[in-house]
């Protein structure tokens, strides 16, 4: 096969997932197989019930899917690092020359693959260099643009700046968080997901690691993917969900930075961020939460411990 579609599902949804799988029906481009890494826990009884579902649904694209479960394959379902786990199974799996990467709540129209399999190649021909083909992300069923990716990651404000085309046709950018990967399945494979960062940054990481081996990652205006976003919280759209979530949202930060950083990135990071950073959550325990400031206080400092282990460890 040319193209490896592959997409990381819950396995949960099963008519978010048999959207999918039209959509996939529906491409003009049909040299490709599927995929579907199932991240969940299956009984035998579960997961038989899961693929009868789909095998009765007579569409052709399921002749072409291969299901990956706990009970089926290599697949570790009780893996600890979310998204960065289910990644790097797909990496080794997928079999096509090129690799397309989806989730489940993904929607793109019908040449999607046809018209990514064509940037591809006239980017290559015309820079002489491989490149990662991307899309612009939008709202389900809109075309508000959710995002456009990231220019680079500022490491006083300890995030990363946000890219958008405006009037332009596509640029060149540095990192990519979400759905849509289109690339060659070597050139994909010259960087590993870090099975130790998760929630949103395995993806930053992943490609800028990328970047910094000179491979292009090129988004475009007219490559649209199309996301199913649920309601979330204001915690969630903080990416603060939990108490747990903010340690692994500053743990994120502590790796992320040492592993790229130079040495006025180090700088803006240790001597901008991060003491403004334990300061202002102080103050804000301290006005909005007085009855548990002392202990966030105490989690802060728990976390500059744990960022003392984690940038000395070698």
């Amino acid at each position: 096969m040319k193209i490896s579609v592959v997409c990381g599902s819950r396995a949960k949804d099963t008519t978010l997932l048999l959207e999918f799988f039209q959509m996939l029906n529906r491409q003009t481009y049909t040299d490709f197989d599927v995929n579907v890494v199932c991240d969940r826990n299956f009984t035998r009884e579960e997961e038989s019930e899961f693929l009868s579902f789909f095998n009765n649904q007579n569409l052709d694209i399921i002749n072409r899917t291969e299901f990956f479960t706990n009970n089926n394959s290599d697949f570790d379902p009780n893996h600890g690092w979310w998204a960065s786990y289910v990644r790097n199974f797909w990496l080794k799996q997928a079999k096509g020359e090129f690799i397309q990467l989806f989730d489940d709540d993904n929607e793109v129209d019908s040449d999607f693959l046809e018209k990514s399999l064509k940037k591809r190649e006239e980017k290559a021909s015309e820079t002489k260099s491989e490149c990662v083909i991307l899309p612009s992300l939008y709202y389900r069923n809109t075309e508000q643009i959710q995002n456009q990716w990231f220019s680079y990651f500022d490491y006083r404000q300890s995030r990363p700046v946000l890219h958008l085309l405006n009037w332009k046709k596509e640029a060149q950018i540095q990192m990519f968080s979400g759905n849509g990967i289109f690339s060659k399945a070597s050139t994909l494979r010259k960087a590993k997901y870090d099975e130790q960062i998760a929630r949103i940054s395995e993806d930053l990481d992943y490609t800028l690691a990328l970047h910094e081996q000179w491979i292009q990652l090129r988004v475009f205006a007219d490559l649209k993917v199309k996301h199913h976003e649920r309601d979330k919280t204001r915690l969630e759209q903080a990416r603060i969900g939990s108490y747990s979530q903010a340690r692994q949202k500053a743990r994120n930060r502590f790796l992320f930075t040492k592993k790229h950083w130079n040495k006025k990135q180090l700088f803006q990071f240790y001597v901008c961020w991060l003491p403004g950073c334990l300061f202002r959550l102080s103050l804000k325990a301290i006005i909005r939460w007085w009855k548990d400031r002392f202990k966030i206080i105490k989690w802060l400092f728990s976390g500059v411990k744990e960022w003392y282990k984690l940038t000395h460890k070698k």
